[in-house]
């Protein structure tokens, strides 16, 4: 997507992606309107088309764009040195809040699209990324596992339920700052880690 507007200045470009991503975010493919993307990107429909070709080739180079740069950017991201599992958590769930600032219907899209594929099986998300050129098997056996210490944890047995338990209270905590936070201009990331380390220290006693 970005390769493809690439001679485009930066603030143009984003206006056309975050457009698209909104309009297909909020309505499923079949009445989703080009006519509100150009609307509301500030273009002429003969520019989108001229980038695009159609609404076909529109959705999909744009269901490729926010997969991969999910994906990208997780993997540019991640401190992967980071050996404690509810450190590595908390920097995803930042660094997810700063991507939906740049992009701020772009999960939304992304569970369009899986809608859409109807993927109803854990096979067929992965087929559906396979597809789009993402590994998502790797991406997050990466983002949980990769240099992390389990030892820390106490009981050895309930790993993986005490994994789910931390996934869900950091990153839903992240989800409702994401709200509460943006109408704000500038998010303060700062304040956002400390008042997660607040959990993040409950969380270490629970299963550390």
């Amino acid at each position: 997507m970005e390769d493809i507007l690439k001679n485009m200045d930066e603030e143009k470009r984003d206006r056309i992606i975050n457009s698209a991503i909104d309009e297909f975010a909020k309505y499923p493919y079949a009445k989703a309107s080009t006519n509100n993307i150009v609307e509301n990107a500030g273009i002429s429909k003969g520019l989108l088309f001229h980038y695009f070709g159609n609404k076909k080739d529109l959705y999909e180079k744009l269901s490729r764009f926010v997969l991969n740069k999910l994906s990208d950017e997780i993997m540019a991201n991640i401190d992967w040195d980071q050996t404690d599992i509810l450190e590595r958590i908390k920097q995803l769930a930042i660094f997810k809040m700063k991507l939906g600032e740049k992009y701020p219907t772009m999960f939304e899209f992304i569970i369009k699209i899986l809608a859409e594929k109807k993927t109803q099986s854990i096979e067929s998300v992965i087929e559906l990324y396979e597809e789009y050129g993402v590994d998502i098997q790797k991406l997050l056996g990466d983002v949980y596992a990769r240099n992390i210490d389990f030892s820390m944890f106490r009981d050895q047995a309930s790993i993986d339920k005490s994994l789910n338990i931390i996934r869900w209270t950091l990153e839903k905590y992240a989800e409702e700052m994401l709200v509460q936070v943006s109408s704000l201009d500038k998010r303060d990331y700062e304040k956002i880690g400390s008042d997660m380390d607040v959990y993040i220290d409950v969380l270490r006693k629970a299963f550390y």
